[in-house]
C-alpha cells in the first residue's frame, strides 16, 4: 500500500479539520506547517518517505498563506 502524507497549514482550524478528514479517508499521516512556516524534523522524514503528498492551505486575498509559501 502506498504511503500518503497530508501537509497543511491552518490559520483558524478550518483547514485542520479538512486535512484530518482527508487523512482519515486516505489512511494518511498528517504533517503540520506551524505558525512560523516551519515543519518539524519528523514531518520532513514523513514527507521524504511518502509516495504521495496531499497539500492544504487556507487562502487569503486569492493566494495561499505565507506559511505555506515558505514551506
Amino acid at each position: 500500500m502506498a504511503k500518503i502524507a497530508v501537509v497543511f497549514h491552518s490559520g483558524y482550524g478550518h483547514t485542520l479539520r479538512m486535512a484530518q478528514s482527508v487523512a482519515d479517508g486516505a489512511d494518511a499521516d498528517l504533517v503540520t506547517i506551524d505558525v512560523d512556516g516551519n515543519v518539524s524534523e519528523a514531518g520532513w522524514a514523513t514527507l521524504n518517505e511518502a509516495d504521495a503528498i496531499i497539500m492544504g492551505s487556507p487562502t487569503y486575498m486569492g493566494s495561499v498563506s505565507w506559511q505555506f509559501k515558505k514551506f
